[in-house]
């Protein structure tokens, strides 16, 4: 029985040092895969506001584009059409600053779902052939994320 006291004291302590150790270690994880989530949408984020500007620049007559992607339906109005994308571009850029750290994986994929889901419902509401350019651009938007996950995976 005498024996049986030290033991179990050691043991005690050994589990204490094991469970603060796996405590850290865990921080450290969540950590860095917040982090690289929040690198890994600022990214996206940037890809998604190249795109949006490419569609806006169409849309505004007063920039000449010889061949224009994004024509606008006749009968609605410009104006409105830049405001909405001009939105569009605010909130991405929120993906890029330092706010955005604070947000978990889930919350900033779902307010990037929401913009996404905008934008295709803005090109089939405003643009000619809006349901073909919506799905065009979904599959380029696809095919930059598959990237951004292949260069960081690399």
């Amino acid at each position: 029985m005498e024996q049986l006291i030290p033991v179990l004291m050691i043991v005690a302590m050994v589990a204490f040092v094991l469970a603060k150790q796996i405590g850290k270690i865990t921080t450290k994880l969540d950590t860095f895969s917040k982090t690289e989530s929040y690198e890994h949408y600022a990214k996206f984020s940037s890809i998604i506001q190249e795109e949006v500007r490419e569609i806006k620049q169409n849309i505004d007559t007063s920039k000449s584009i010889d061949k224009a992607v994004y024509v606008l339906l006749e009968g609605k109005d410009e104006r409105d059409a830049l405001e909405i994308l001009s939105d569009f571009i605010r909130k991405l850029v929120f993906f890029e600053t330092l706010m955005a750290k604070q947000k978990s994986a889930r919350e900033i994929e779902a307010e990037l779902f929401d913009v996404l889901n905008g934008l295709e419902h803005f090109l089939k509401e405003f643009c000619v052939d809006g349901e073909a350019l919506s799905d065009a651009l979904r599959e380029r938007l696809l095919e930059a994320y598959e990237r951004l996950d292949e260069e960081e995976e690399a």
